[in-house]
């Protein structure tokens, strides 16, 4: 296996896993698209065609996404050119059903330690105290964490041209 092919699939899969299965509710079922979408990417050489490889990879994994829902006859009203063209799109644009599955991709790229934090806070609706209890770790800790998950999530968002998601990973 070529080592950049490597590289990039354990960067991405797990990330894009989680992706999946926020759009087609199946974790087994969003492995298997994610699997599927690597096996055809390498068969294809069509990684070394992508200018951008994330966005190139999470659009591939939307369209396996709606793909695998319109066989399973399910409708899904997700607008699939919304989230990358080359300008910034608006909070306005975007719908829960969208941003649910971008919070937990962009989520799954923070280091392991930071997302617990972060995914506590934000998910589940803990205090700060209430996260330093559960974890055994000191209120700031927490806060140096969410500090650190925000600054991250920023920079993935600012990279992705999705910075008016920002407003709701602060809220």
């Amino acid at each position: 296996m070529d080592n950049n092919f490597e590289k990039i699939f354990h960067q991405y899969y797990s990330p894009l896993c989680n992706y999946a299965s926020k759009i087609v509710d199946d974790i087994p079922m969003s492995e298997d698209i994610v699997q599927n979408l690597f096996i055809q990417l390498w068969e294809n050489n069509k990684l070394s065609e992508a200018k951008n490889i994330e966005n190139f990879l999470l659009r591939a994994t939307k369209f396996k996404c709606i793909d695998y829902l319109r066989t399973k006859k399910v409708k899904n009203e997700i607008v699939v050119d919304r989230f990358f063209d080359n300008r910034e799109t608006s909070v306005s644009s975007f719908t829960e059903d969208d941003i649910e599955p971008m919070f937990h991709y962009f989520a799954a790229k923070l280091p392991e330690k930071t997302r617990k934090v972060f995914l506590l806070s934000r998910k589940s609706g803990l205090t700060y105290k209430e996260i330093a209890e559960e974890l055994n770790i000191s209120v700031k800790t927490v806060e140096n964490q969410m500090g650190r998950a925000l600054r991250k999530m920023k920079e993935l968002l600012k990279d992705q041209k999705l910075i008016s998601l920002l407003l709701f990973f602060y809220s």
